[in-house]
C-alpha cells in the first residue's frame, strides 16, 4: 500500500527549539522540580519518541502484501484477495490511452467509457446510505511490477498439523506486489465510486452525504489480481470480461430486488392468495415472470414487467415514491403496507370488473383460448395494460370514481385496428408501440374516453389532447372520438 512521505524534523514542525536536531536529536532532560508546565514535559517526551521512530524508518513507498488464494482458469493465473477500500483506491488506477495494451477498438472504447452520472447518482448514494452495501470483485491488471511474488503458507506448517487442515492451508498464501502499475481491468465504475467515498467528494467536487460515508474507506472488498501476459492476451481478456458480463434482465431485477419498493410490491401481488397469485392446472402463474413479452399462444395473462409498471403508476398517484436510485435503501414496512393497500385495491377492482381480466383470473386455463378468440384485443397485451392503468388514474384525477372508471373500460373499443389507436398505441405495422411517449399519450386518451364528459374534465384539456394526437398522427384535422360515458 502507498504511504505518503512525512516531513523530517528539520523540515517541519519538529525543527526549531523543540529539542530535536534533525532526526538524530534526543529531547533534553527535564527537571520536574524546576518545571511547572507538565504539558511541556509530555511534548518533549513525544518528540523524543517520534524522532527515534523517524530515524529507524525507511520512508520509501512500501510494497503491497495481501492474503491471497491462487487459481487458474484456462491459461490465465489469477490471485483472489481482499483489501480495504482506502488501500485499493490508493494503489490502483484506471486504464488510460497511454497504456500500450489499451489500443481499443471503437466498440471497446464505448464499453470502457465511464458513465459519470451513474457513478455519482447511483453507486455513490448506494455506498453512502446502505448499511448492507456490497460490490462484486474488482479485477486488477498487474502491469510490469518490480516484484510479483506469491508464497504459500503451507511451507510454514508444523508437522503435527491435522491432515484436513493441511490440505486447506496449502491453498492459502501471501501475495506481494512492488512497483509497476495496478490498473482496473474490470469494475471501473465501482472503483471510481469507492474513490469518491474515500475522498468524501464526487467528481463535481460536491460533498457526499450519508450515514456511512466515513465507514466505506474501511470496508473490505474482493480484488482479483491478474498478471500482465502481453498486449494481445490482455486485450482479449478485457474484451471477454466486458462482453460476457451481461447485465441482469428487467424481470430478474424485479424478482430479486430487496430495495426497490415497486419490485417488492409487485412480488407481493404474485404471492399465493393475493390478487394475481393465481396458477393454472400446470402450476404456472398467470403472470409471466421470466420474460417481458407474451406470444399469441401464451398461457399467461400479463408480464411481471407490466405489473411492475402498474404498481409504480398507482404508487406515484398516491404519493408513494420508491425509485431505488433515489431511495437507495428499502422502504419501511409501514410505507410498503400503505402502498400495497392502494395497489391491491386497484387490481382487485380491475379483476372483478373488467370482463377479460376477470375470466383470466377465475379461469386461468382458458387464457390461451381467450387469446385466440381475442387476438386483436389490446387489453390482453402487456403494453396496452400499462397504458390502461395509467389512463384509469388520469380519469380519477378528473373526478371519476375509481370503480366507475374501471367499469367503463369494458365500453372502450380495444380492437388494435380501431382508428383512435393508430399512431398513438399502434404503429403502421399493426404492432403495439412500447415507447414512453406513446404510453403517456395513450394514457391521456384512455383517461379522456373514460372521463371526457365528466364535470372535472376541462375543455382546455380536451383541446390540448387533440392537438398532441394530431401532431403524432401528422393530421391537423384529427378529431377526438366520443367519450364512452
Amino acid at each position: 500500500m502507498e504511504l505518503f512521505p512525512v516531513p523530517l524534523a528539520s523540515e517541519g514542525p519538529l525543527s526549531g527549539n523543540h529539542g530535536c536536531d534533525g532526526i538524530h536529536a534526543e529531547a533534553a532532560p527535564v527537571d520536574l522540580d524546576k518545571t511547572s508546565n507538565l504539558r511541556t514535559v509530555c511534548a518533549n517526551r513525544i518528540i523524543e519518541t517520534t524522532c527515534k521512530m523517524f530515524a529507524q524508518t525507511d520512508w520509501r513507498v512500501m510494497a503491497t502484501t495481501v492474503p491471497a488464494v491462487r487459481g487458474k482458469m484456462g491459461s490465465i493465473e489469477y490471485y483472489n484477495t481482499k483489501m480495504r477500500v482506502s488501500d485499493l483506491t490508493g494503489i490502483a488506477r484506471a486504464a488510460s490511452k497511454g497504456d500500450d495494451w489499451a489500443n481499443l477498438s471503437i466498440e471497446e472504447r464505448l464499453q470502457r467509457r465511464l458513465n459519470e452520472n451513474r457513478v455519482r447518482n447511483e453507486l455513490v448514494p448506494y455506498l453512502a446510505k446502505a448499511e448492507d452495501r456490497f460490490f462484486g470483485s474488482i479485477i486488477i491488471l498487474v502491469y510490469k511490477p518490480e516484484t510479483f511474488a506469491y508464497e504459500e503458507i503451507g511451507q510454514w506448517l508444523r508437522e503435527d498439523t491435522p491432515v484436513a487442515y493441511n490440505k486447506v492451508i496449502q491453498q492459502l498464501g501471501v501475495l506481494t506486489i512492488d512497483g509497476g502499475d495496478l490498473i482496473v481491468l474490470d469494475g471501473q465504475h465501482r472503483y471510481y465510486a469507492l474513490r469518491m467515498l474515500v475522498h468524501r467528494k464526487d467528481d463535481k467536487g460536491q460533498k457526499i452525504d450519508g450515514p456511512f460515508v466515513g465507514a466505506v474507506r474501511d470496508d473490505e472488498i474482493s480484488v482479483i489480481f491478474v498478471p500482465f501476459y502481453g498486449t494481445e492476451t490482455t486485450r482479449r481478456l478485457f474484451n471477454k470480461i466486458n462482453r460476457s458480463a451481461k447485465p441482469s434482465g428487467r424481470s430478474d431485477n424485479i424478482v430479486t430486488s430487496e430495495d426497490d419498493g415497486y419490485a417488492i410490491l409487485t412480488r407481493k401481488m404474485l404471492a399465493s392468495g393475493e390478487v394475481l397469485g393465481v396458477s393454472n392446472d400446470k402450476g404456472e402463474l398467470i403472470v409471466n415472470w421470466k420474460s417481458n413479452t407474451l406470444g399469441d399462444r401464451s398461457a399467461q395473462f400479463t408480464t411481471v414487467s407490466a405489473v411492475y409498471e402498474s404498481v409504480k403508476a398507482i404508487c406515484r398517484a398516491n404519493n408513494h415514491y420508491f425509485e431505488e436510485k433515489d431511495r437507495v435503501v428499502r422502504p419501511t414496512e409501514r410505507e410498503l403496507d400503505d402502498a400495497y393497500e392502494k395497489v391491491s385495491h386497484w387490481w382487485t377492482l380491475m379483476v372483478e370488473n373488467i370482463v377479460l381480466f376477470k375470466r383470466a383470473v377465475t379461469e386461468p386455463d382458458s387464457i390461451p383460448v381467450l387469446r385466440q378468440q381475442n387476438a386483436d384485443n389490446l387489453i390482453l397485451k402487456p403494453a396496452a395494460q400499462i397504458a390502461m392503468v395509467r389512463g384509469l388514474l388520469v380519469a380519477v384525477r378528473h373526478g371519476v370514481k375509481d370503480a366507475q372508471a374501471v367499469k367503463r373500460i369494458n365500453r372502450i373499443d380495444w380492437d388494435l385496428n380501431a382508428d383512435h389507436w393508430r399512431d398513438v398505441l399502434v404503429g403502421p405495422s399493426g404492432r403495439v408501440v412500447a415507447r414512453a411517449e406513446n404510453y403517456a399519450l395513450a394514457a391521456e386518451l384512455i383517461g379522456y374516453l373514460i372521463a371526457g364528459n365528466a364535470p372535472g374534465y376541462a375543455d382546455e384539456d380536451a383541446i390540448y389532447l387533440r392537438k398532441r394526437i394530431a401532431e403524432f398522427r401528422g393530421d391537423p384535422d384529427y378529431a377526438l372520438p366520443d367519450p364512452v360515458a
